[in-house]
């Protein structure tokens, strides 16, 4: 998760009515919230892989939904806008035996080495860990992926991550879909339920699905400190319900609201209340627009999104709130042939901060501020197996010394820049069938390295303890392996 600086968005706990807000976003039915919730808890026994259990459901294999996991395919986002329920029979009357019987549940595990140009200080080094070169299993998720019933579907996840040792409800989607055909358009409207803004989106431009798909943990290999808000910062701790259209697979349109979780739900979660503590004074509007032209092999997509939200800084409802507005532009241009694919991805982000609250409290030295984040990337993958990718990323903004707390070079105080490449080679050798003792098994076994040209505002002691950016420079192994 991309955390925004804690001045803004981080904090001690104490709102008072983030857990109700979260609930009504829900439906604005406490009832139907748990109901929601509590499903994504009980159903499942870093993203979300090309699941076995959809593979299952609909009879493909994984290379129909995915160039290469997690990147969709047009039939993949059609899956997922359909409410991940195509191929399943779980819909009236069964009998014992009848794949309707079947219970969707999928796993996924990621043992991962990860080496950084120059080792973390020993007091920055998370207990049991080395200060550099690591080899341990970073996460262990169980899934429910597929049709609950009828039109009614889910991808929940719930993780086992370290370091930390933490398990935690993670990211989670819950929607229910149909077709129509009104005054000669084709339609697909449904309702999503989700725990982080983006998580619905079909596409991998969006912050919750784009690239790098994978990554070391910001415990052993450091980020940059600053993000906008919709990259991460609330991930897993609001609750949100949208309404959406997809009509003749072409135009999307979504828009949603989200309500932070109390204290005693995000622990509840299984999630660190003070990380951030920050939350939402009432609902946050998110909303969605796209348009994608498929033509043969070809596809185009052209889209915006946003969030508005009211921040209570550090929890503390008595202060005034921030007024964080995000807005986002998206693209996304692919060709599926039958050996060979390219995905090319484009995403800015402008956020527009006045930090009212923050500013009082102490946490900002600006009354407003803005950010700003770039990703620009390309994928080659060969017949399902091999894929290449490469990315550019770009976060900058005005100067706070107090809410960049981090970025401490002398000659750029408090500036978020941050500025560097992502490469990624992988093998997927049971994309288009699995291994006959087990043909849903799926595997993505890779090399990525990092690239930082500018971090937290310098190339050259940014931290003013003479660490520079290319020292976080990061080569990550991992065994992506789903099940």
């Amino acid at each position: 998760m991309v955390d925004h600086a804690t001045a803004a968005h981080g904090g001690t706990a104490g709102a008072s009515n983030g857990s109700d807000a979260a609930l009504f976003a829900f439906g604005g039915s406490t009832v139907f919230a748990l109901i929601l919730v509590g499903a994504a808890v009980v159903l499942p026994p870093q993203p979300v892989s090309a699941l076995p259990s959809f593979a299952r459901q609909t009879g493909q294999p994984c290379s129909t939904c995915h160039s290469a996991f997690p990147q969709l395919t047009p039939f993949g986002r059609r899956f997922k806008l359909g409410g991940y329920t195509a191929g399943g029979t779980r819909c009236g009357p069964s009998m014992p035996g009848d794949a309707a019987l079947q219970i969707p549940i999928a796993g996924m595990t990621i043992p991962s080495f990860t080496h950084i140009k120059k080792g973390l200080d020993p007091a920055d080094t998370p207990k049991g860990f080395n200060t550099n070169d690591n080899t341990f299993v970073e996460q262990t998720s169980a899934f429910y992926g597929g049709q609950i019933y009828c039109n009614l579907g889910a991808m929940a996840q719930a993780t086992y991550e370290r370091p930390g040792s933490d398990f935690f409800l993670d990211n989670t989607d819950i929607r229910y879909a149909n077709n129509t055909r009104l005054g000669g358009t084709d339609l697909i409207y449904g309702i999503t339920a989700n725990n982080n803004p983006t998580v619905q989106d079909p596409w991998n431009t969006t912050p919750a699905w784009s690239f790098p798909f994978v990554a070391a943990s910001d415990a052993l290999a450091p980020t940059p400190s600053a993000g906008t808000m919709i990259e991460g910062t609330f991930s897993g701790r609001v609750a949100g319900t949208g309404l959406y259209l997809f009509a003749n697979n072409s135009l999307y349109l979504e828009g949603a609201s989200y309500g932070t979780f109390g204290t005693k739900t995000l622990e509840a979660l299984g999630l660190d209340p003070t990380d951030p503590a920050s939350r939402f004074d009432g609902l946050a509007p998110y909303w969605r627009a796209a348009y994608e032209k498929d033509w043969g092999s070809y596809s185009l997509m052209l889209g915006t999104f946003g969030m508005y939200a009211n921040v209570a800084p550090i929890g503390n409802q008595s202060a005034p709130t921030d007024k964080i507005t995000d807005v986002g532009g998206d693209s996304q241009f692919q060709y599926i042939g039958g050996v060979h694919a390219l995905t090319a991805r484009l995403s800015y982000i402008f956020e527009h901060e006045a930090l009212d609250g923050s500013q009082l409290l102490g946490l900002a030295s600006n009354s407003s501020d803005h950010l700003e984040s770039l990703k620009i990337s390309g994928s080659y993958v060969y017949n399902g197996l091999v894929s290449l990718t490469a990315g550019y990323f770009n976060i900058r903004g005005n100067a706070d010394p107090l809410l960049y707390g981090d970025s401490l070079s002398p000659m750029n105080l408090g500036s978020p820049n941050s500025n560097g490449w992502v490469f990624d080679v992988a093998w997927l050798p049971w994309s288009n069938q699995g291994p006959s003792i087990y043909p849903w098994f799926n595997m993505r076994l890779g090399i990525s390295y990092t690239l930082y040209n500018q971090f937290n505002g310098a190339s050259s002691n940014y931290d003013g303890a003479f660490r520079n950016a290319s020292d976080n420079n990061t080569t990550f192994l991992y065994a992506w392996m789903a099940f």
